[in-house]
This record gives C-alpha cells, structure tokens and sequence, in this order.
C-alpha cells in the first residue's frame, strides 16, 4: 500500500493525457460558436442569391470558394471552378479578357469595382454578368470578394430594344425620304396635267395632230400618277401585314397573260417610239400560279424599262426549264443601264439608281416585284451595267402549292 500523502499527490495531479489540449473555456467556445453561425448565415445568403455567384479567390485571382448557383448558371461544377488557377481569365471571350482582367485588378488598389461583362459558359453560349469585387485582408493576405450577377436577360432586352429604336429612326427617316419622293412625283404629274388642261380649254383652235398630242400626255401623267398611288398602297399593305401574299392559284397560260400587259402600257412604248417584241417558247406548260400578281410583277417591270430606255427596244422573251420544272420570263431593254453598286440594293423600298438628276420614280416598283416574285415561290435576278440596257429575269416554278 503507498503512503497516504503519495496517493493524495497522484489524486491531485492535473489531468494529462498525450496529445490531448484542454477543452476550451466557456468564453472561447461562445466566440466559435457565434462563428459557426455566421459562416452558416453567410453561406445560406449566398446560396439564397438566385441569379448570383458569391465568390472569393485570393491575390493571383484563384478561387477558393463558389457559391453552389455557379453550376446551374454557367454549367461548370464547382471543381472546376476551383481547381483551375486561371479560372476568371480562361472563360472570358478572348477579346474581353485583358480590359475585364484589368478591371478586377483594380479592386487590390482599394477601389470597390463594378463591371459589366461576358462569360462563356459551359454550352459555348454567351453569358453576361454585371460583377462587383472589393479586396480585404484576412491573416495578413489580400483576398478577393466578388458576387457577379447573371443580367443576360437584361442585356438581350436592352439589344432588342437598340434594334427596334434604329427600326424606328430607319422607318422615319424613310418616311422623311418617301414623303419628298412622292410629294415631288405628285406635284409634277399634276402640274403637267393641269398644265396641258390648260392648253386644251384656251386654245380651242388648235390642230386636231397637236389636240391629240396634249390629250396624250394628259393621259400619261395621269397613268404615271395612278401608277404611283398604286405602288404606295401595295407597299403600304404588304409592310404592314394587311396584303395577303399567299397566291390564289390558277391555271395560267403566260404567252397570253404577258401579250395583255404589253398591250396595257402601249401607250407609253409607243410615245416613246420603242420597239417592243415577245419571243415566245411554245413548250411552256400551263403554270399553276397567281395570275394577279403575274399581272403585276410583269407590269411593273415593263413599266420600269420603258421609264429608263429612250431609244431602241424591249425584249420579252418566255424560255422553258423542262429539267428544272420552272419556267423563265427575261425582260431586256437597251436604256442606260445600271451601275454595279446599285445592284445589291436594287430592290429595296424607295431606293433610286443614277445621279439625282436622273432618278425617276419614287422606288417603289421593284420591291413590290421582289415581295410578289417571293410569295410566288420564284427568283428575279437582274444583269446589267452602265450604257448596257439591263435584263430582268423572273423563274416560276411550274405549280405552287
């Protein structure tokens, strides 16, 4: 048995044990506690953020914690987030890289930073995040804190609305154009009718030849005039939705349609002493196709040849594709021609070719050509240059549906 002041010494003795570290008082256990508790609540304010990434990365820009909405947002898993050094950088669209790279590096000058910019997620789509970053210091280290917030839906919103802003300065500055244009076509057609109308009441004694004469012209400024009217509606109709493009179809024989519209504008190619012939190709079938719209695509294209050929001819020429299943008509004169950098936008509303002096007409013709030849399911193409004539080539398909 041990002494009785040995055994009151190993009772005494504090309690060790290797390795072991005395449990913590009660004031250190509340402060980790506390801790505890504000990690969770930071961490449930993060997750809670449902279109934003909560992220820290250290002074060189990795990251070492993500939010868990980076995955569904950008597709990337949070591995990859971390586990790449050049995180940021590597998924920035290479043009953005050095201007975003250089902003976020302003944070470490004490700046707060804020930025709009681009993200390519994992599908390869586009991203945009609008990211606020401010730099603090924890154990002596500079540490990065940025939440970065997906706006891609406000940025395509604010994209459709620029577009349909120039939409609208494009459509009024048209208008602006269109509204000269015609003003000025209108005013000269009616100042020639009333013009010659007057010659007509006061000089009653005139030439039967020279009546005739006046009486002619009354009658092509007042067609060029309704001609002009008519463009506007149909323009004005098929921008607006309220034209029904979608063809009547028919049984159409073109010989005898084109052969009525040359027959329609005699007048005009006449006053102008132009030749005017038809070539016609007797293997062409019957076409199942709108003969209304045929009518006017023809029409406007014949008119817009006599309007720029002063001398010479007008050949319309009927040619078969029996392979292709379609059907050509070529309307060739031999006027001034048009020059290269025209051509591309030949068939764009109110757009004129030649030198202002030389522009007739208010533009309209060949778009509503283009608007009917397309519901019709056909093509028109057009060769020409300058002193050259030009050849307007529309191809049908034998039947639309």
């Amino acid at each position: 048995m041990l002494p009785l002041e040995v055994r009151i010494r190993i009772m005494n003795r504090p309690y060790e044990k290797k390795n072991h570290k005395p449990p913590p008082s009660a004031g250190r256990q509340a402060e980790e506690e506390e801790a505890a508790v504000a990690i969770e609540r930071y961490r449930d304010l993060a997750e809670g953020i449902d279109h934003g990434i909560v992220w820290e990365a250290d002074e060189a820009l990795r990251l070492c914690m993500v939010s868990r909405r980076a995955e569904r947002i950008t597709g990337y898993s949070l591995e990859a987030w971390c586990g790449e050094p050049d995180f940021w950088e590597k998924h920035l669209p290479p043009e953005d890289r050095d201007r975003v790279m250089a902003k976020f590096r302003k944070a470490l000058e004490g700046e707060d930073v804020h930025s709009d910019h681009r993200f390519i997620a994992a599908d390869g789509h586009i991203l945009w995040f609008h990211t606020g970053i401010h730099a603090a210091r924890m154990k002596g280290k500079i540490v990065y804190r940025g939440l970065s917030v997906d706006i891609t839906y406000l940025k395509e919103t604010e994209e459709k609305l620029r577009e349909k802003t120039k939409a609208l300065e494009e459509a009024n500055r048209v208008k602006s154009y269109f509204l000269s244009i015609a003003s000025h076509e209108i005013r000269t057609a009616l100042n020639a009718i009333l013009g010659y109308a007057s010659l007509l009441k006061e000089e009653r004694t005139r030439a039967v030849e020279e009546r005739k004469e006046i009486h002619d012209r009354v009658y092509s400024n007042a067609s060029n005039l309704l001609d002009l009217i008519n463009q506007i509606l149909d323009l004005n109709k098929l921008e607006s939705g309220q034209a029904d493009l979608r063809a009547e179809v028919k049984e159409v024989s073109l010989s005898p349609l084109v052969k009525e519209v040359l027959q329609d504008h005699r007048v005009q190619w006449e006053k102008k002493g132009l030749d005017v012939a038809l070539v016609d190709d007797p293997t062409a079938p019957v076409l199942r196709s709108d003969p209304v719209k045929l009518r006017r695509i023809f029409a406007n294209l014949l008119i817009n040849a006599v309007k720029f050929t002063e001398r010479g001819a007008i050949t319309v020429t009927i040619i078969n594709h029996h392979e292709e299943k379609n059907v050509s008509v070529e309307i060739e004169d031999t006027g001034r021609g048009i020059a290269e950098e025209d051509l591309p936008r030949l068939f764009e509303p109110f757009y004129r070719t030649g030198r202002p002096e030389e522009q007739e007409g208010a533009g309209l013709g060949l778009a509503i050509v283009k608007q009917f030849v397309d519901s019709l399911k056909g093509t028109i193409e057009v060769k020409s240059g300058p002193a050259a004539g030009a050849t307007f080539t529309v191809t049908l398909p034998y039947e639309i549906s």
